[in-house]
This record gives structure tokens, C-alpha cells and sequence, in this order.
């Protein structure tokens, strides 16, 4: 489970110090950092100090390349962009992603020629600049015919160190849920099988952003931003602040253990309406139960090895995991509500997602839609 699970951070000169503050209380973990293409000049070399910062401190840092429409227009100025960025960073990445939701036109990208001029543009990069991973096409959602499509414009020798991906399930729920036949768990194994297929990258998936849009955050979230409607909402996928931190492990659990997803870097780590600390006051941030959930997960299972997932009921799910000292740590839950349930062991302790004790005794306990620790005997 080492180096599984990455955040992405959106620092400023203002929030740095509390950001890098946060994050490393989780861990010394992968962080993933976005350069924006519409930004300034002094807003990429700040960036560029984090990432130098961070790689000292032993972090795993990627970047991702983010483009506009100007971009799009301007493939010059683009390469041009790339070139400093990587100028700026280089020696101190693990990955290079570049592309943003090139499947979504606000993203600047309105059809698969432009996307091939913009690698065609990371090519010449990449030959001068040999010793960067880049990874891509960084599709977003459950579209592979455009994943697809966008590896087969992938020019000349050009590679992807891994598939990188934008995946958020249907938004609408828990990842189990289903669009068609396909839960997340199915969706991680396509996009690994395509992967493999495409020819142009290693065999490693990346899920480089995911989140859940939490309610009552207005413009700040990314299902209702940049606008309100003026009339009520109907089907609106926002959760609360609960069901994220339940959806979140479950989530990182069904990508890592599928034995299909090298990474999962969750987007973000501090953002007003889908963020794991909340920035609504500037002032003072507030941790959301997701953080504390994540920062708990990481103390508990960064050192195992995921080992089995035990054969329960439908929608029942134990996976275990295994310590350096050989210690076993399940993380339990249901699809629907709480069930009582007969383990295939004797349980010692449980705890729940923050790490608060849950009384314990034999075999029979209760699990629910909020995911539990239960350690053997």
C-alpha cells in the first residue's frame, strides 16, 4: 500500500505553510500540483519552488499540464509553456501529465486533431527533456471511446509512463454503483485492459483525480460552479460531508486492491466545496471527517500489503491486509445499511474510520455503509 494513495494541493504564497502543514500529517506522500497554462509566469515559478521544496522533503511529486483554448489555438505557445515548466522542474517529478479533461471543450480541446497538435508539442519536449515520465491522456469520466481515441494520436516515439485518468465513477452515488454493468471496480479494470492494448504506455493506471461535490456549497462546488440555477435542482450528485469520507475509502480501497490502479491522487486537499478541509473561513479551516478518515487509513495501512478480499454476501465487503510484523487489519463494510455479520475469525478490536474504539466481542458484528477496522486475534 506504499506510495497508493496521492493528494493533489493548490497552494498559494498565503496557504502554503498550512497546506504543506496538513498534508504532512497524513504522510510523506505522493502530491500532485497542476500548472495552468492561463496562469502568470510568477505563479508557475512559485509553484515550481513547492515542487523542488517537496521533493527534498522526500515527497513523490508529479505536475500536470493543464491547457486552454488559447493553448489549443497557439500550439507554440503551448510547447513554449511546457518547456519552461519542465525548465523550471525538472529532476525533481515522478510524472509529467499532460492534458486536462480533453474531453470536456471547456478545457479548451474541441476535437482530437487540436489534442494531436498539443502532443505533438510534448513530443518535441520530450526530446529535449528525455529523463521526464509524462503520463496521459487525462480523459475525464467514463468515456473510454475517447480514451481511446486519444491514445491513438499519440505521435511518433512518444510514451506514456501510465495511463493517467480522471475517473469519478457516475457521480451520482457510491462507487459501486453501476452504469451499465460497470461499478468503479469494472471501470479500473478496462482502463488498465486499455492500457495495455494502446501500445503507447506502460502497464500502470493512474487515477490522477477524483472527489465527491459536497452539498450546500454553492458556486464552490464543481457540479453547480460557476453559476446557481435559478430554479431547484433535481438529481443533484452532491453528498454530504459523511458520505464523502465513506465513499473516499471505499473508493481507494476497490482502486488499490483491484490490483488494477498503481495511484489514486484525490482532488484536493483543502477546496471550499469537494476539498478534505474546508477554507471557507480563511482564516480557520476546518477539517472535514474525510481528512481525518484519510490521515487514519494511511497511519494504518501504508505499511501493509493488501492480501485477500474474503468471500461475503453481495454487497458485504472484508479486505485484508497484512503488517510487516504479520498482524491482519480487515476494512469492513456494506453496500446497504447495517448488517450483522459472522467473520471467518475471532476479532480482538475494532475501530472506526477516525480510529474511535467500537466495542468487539467473537465473531458477529455489525457493519454499515461506514467503513470499519477490524483487527484479528
Amino acid at each position: 500500500m506504499s506510495n497508493r494513495i496521492g493528494l493533489a494541493i493548490s497552494p498559494t504564497p498565503a496557504t502554503l505553510d498550512r497546506e504543506i502543514k496538513l498534508m504532512q500529517a497524513i504522510g510523506t506522500i505522493p502530491v500532485l500540483i497542476r500548472f495552468c497554462y492561463h496562469e502568470s509566469d510568477e505563479r508557475h515559478r512559485f509553484l515550481a519552488d513547492v515542487v523542488k521544496d517537496l521533493h527534498t522533503q522526500r515527497h513523490a511529486v508529479s505536475i500536470a499540464l493543464v491547457q486552454n483554448r488559447e493553448a489549443v489555438l497557439e500550439p507554440s505557445r503551448w510547447e513554449s509553456f511546457m518547456e519552461k515548466v519542465l525548465y523550471q522542474t525538472a529532476g525533481h517529478t515522478e510524472y509529467v501529465e499532460v492534458g486536462h479533461a480533453i474531453n470536456r471543450v471547456k478545457w479548451g480541446i474541441w476535437n482530437l486533431d487540436e489534442h494531436r497538435r498539443l502532443m505533438e508539442a510534448v513530443l518535441r519536449a520530450k526530446e529535449k527533456y528525455p529523463a521526464v515520465s509524462f503520463t496521459g491522456p487525462a480523459v475525464i469520466d467514463f468515456e473510454y471511446p475517447f480514451l481511446m481515441a486519444a491514445l491513438k494520436n499519440v505521435p511518433g516515439s512518444l510514451r506514456f509512463a501510465a495511463l493517467s485518468h480522471h475517473l469519478y465513477v457516475d457521480r451520482r452515488g457510491a462507487p459501486e454503483n453501476r452504469q451499465g454493468g460497470f461499478s468503479a471496480l469494472e471501470k479500473f479494470a478496462l482502463a488498465h485492459a486499455i492500457a495495455r492494448w494502446s501500445g503507447v504506455c506502460d502497464d500502470k493506471l493512474i487515477i490522477s483525480e477524483v472527489n465527491w461535490p459536497l452539498k450546500g456549497t454553492g458556486v464552490y462546488s464543481p457540479v453547480t460552479s460557476p453559476y446557481e440555477s435559478p430554479g431547484p435542482r433535481h438529481g443533484d450528485p452532491s453528498v454530504s460531508e459523511a458520505e464523502y469520507g465513506d465513499y473516499m475509502l471505499r473508493y481507494l480501497a476497490i482502486a488499490i486492491c483491484s490490483g488494477m490502479v498503481d495511484r489514486v491522487y484525490w482532488w484536493r486537499l483543502v477546496a471550499r466545496g469537494f476539498g478534505l478541509v474546508d477554507d471557507t473561513d480563511p482564516v480557520q479551516w476546518r477539517e472535514r471527517p474525510a481528512y481525518r478518515m484519510l490521515k487514519h487509513f494511511v497511519a494504518l495501512l501504508s505499511s501493509a500489503t493488501f492480501v485477500e478480499k474474503s468471500a461475503m454476501a453481495q454487497g458485504q465487503h472484508l479486505f485484508m491486509f497484512s503488517l510487516p510484523d504479520g498482524d491482519k487489519i480487515y476494512l469492513a463494510y456494506s453496500e446497504h445499511g447495517e448488517q450483522q455479520v459472522e467473520l471467518p475469525f475471532e476479532c480482538t478490536h475494532i475501530v472506526d474510520a477516525e480510529g474511535h474504539d467500537i466495542a468487539c466481542t467473537g465473531r458477529s458484528i455489525r457493519i454499515s455503509d461506514h467503513p470499519i477496522y477490524v483487527f484479528a486475534e
